[in-house]
């Protein structure tokens, strides 16, 4: 396992490579076992239900979106297609088949549950899109889409070669993201475009690539984005999860994301407008 357990009402829950778990918490006792081969290592997340649904827990296991039952480890049957939502439909593009698996948890904002994705960033270019999605957290009905790479007449997608953005593969959020459930914000950190370390076939910076992306949790719509690398060729994707945090600058508090990367660098942004909150400067990096 590469995530701590959730621990809700005396209750832990946790995903191993052989299913989903639920014990007691102070004596390790097994209430429930979910077999589940493929189950995501890096963690699950939970719903607390609504009037009409019991809490519920959301882990991927390859590339199905499944809804559990939290009290009972039983699949919540009325969730998409006997419990389960396959994430491969709609990303495939003009492909027959092709790699996606949901390897982290999804977050959950209200009644949604938004999804990003594993779709690979090493060779070939093409495959399946890193799009983050959003589900009704009761019926698995598709709520919103955000297209990682800009389809064509989308803004963005004119910093793509002619038809270079067609199943371009990678330009995902394979990890963590983080909601901001006061402001009704999600930041969604993004992979390199594939492939990750070859760019003669995608001239350009490469939207939504390298990206924070502040996405609204309800609609998808996009909020503001900042590139942190443009036209990635070392594998800079973001992999840390954004933080939280308060900045105190000139007499005010300013409610702030940050984002670790693999370069070493750390970028602070106002969460609500996107704005660098002690500069930033760009630089040409040789290739």
């Amino acid at each position: 396992s590469e995530a701590p357990p959730l621990v809700i009402d005396g209750r832990m829950y946790l995903a191993q490579p052989n299913g989903v778990f639920a014990l007691e918490s102070e004596s390790g006792k097994l209430i429930w076992k979910l077999s589940a081969p493929g189950a995501a290592i890096r963690g699950l997340a939970y719903w607390p239900g609504d009037q009409r649904s019991s809490p519920r827990l959301f882990v991927g296991i390859l590339d199905k979106l499944v809804a559990i039952d939290a009290s009972t480890g039983v699949r919540a049957r009325e969730f998409g297609v006997a419990g389960e939502v396959n994430l491969k439909k709609g990303v495939l593009g003009d492909l027959h088949d092709g790699r996606f698996l949901l390897n982290s948890p999804p977050a959950i904002y209200k009644n949604i549950v938004i999804t990003g994705g594993a779709n690979g960033e090493g060779s070939p270019s093409l495959g399946t899109y890193g799009d983050i999605r959003a589900w009704n957290a009761r019926t698995g009905d598709l709520v919103w889409t955000f297209h990682t790479v800009p389809r064509e007449g989308e803004p963005g997608n004119e910093t793509w070669p002619r038809g270079g953005w067609r199943n371009r593969s990678g330009t995902n959020t394979w990890g963590f993201f983080t909601v901001d459930t006061e402001r009704g914000l999600l930041f969604a950190p993004t992979g390199s475009p594939t492939s990750d370390d070859y760019g003669a076939d995608r001239h350009g910076d490469n939207l939504y690539g390298n990206s924070l992306l502040a996405l609204e949790a309800s609609t998808g719509r996009l909020r503001w984005y900042r590139q942190l690398v443009h036209h990635d060729l070392w594998d800079y994707d973001l992999a840390a999860a954004p933080a939280l945090i308060e900045i105190a600058k000139d007499g005010r508090k300013i409610p702030a994301v940050a984002q670790m990367t693999k370069m070493g660098l750390l970028f602070l942004f106002n969460r609500v407008t996107g704005e660098p909150l002690f500069g930033l400067e760009e630089r040409t990096v040789p290739k």
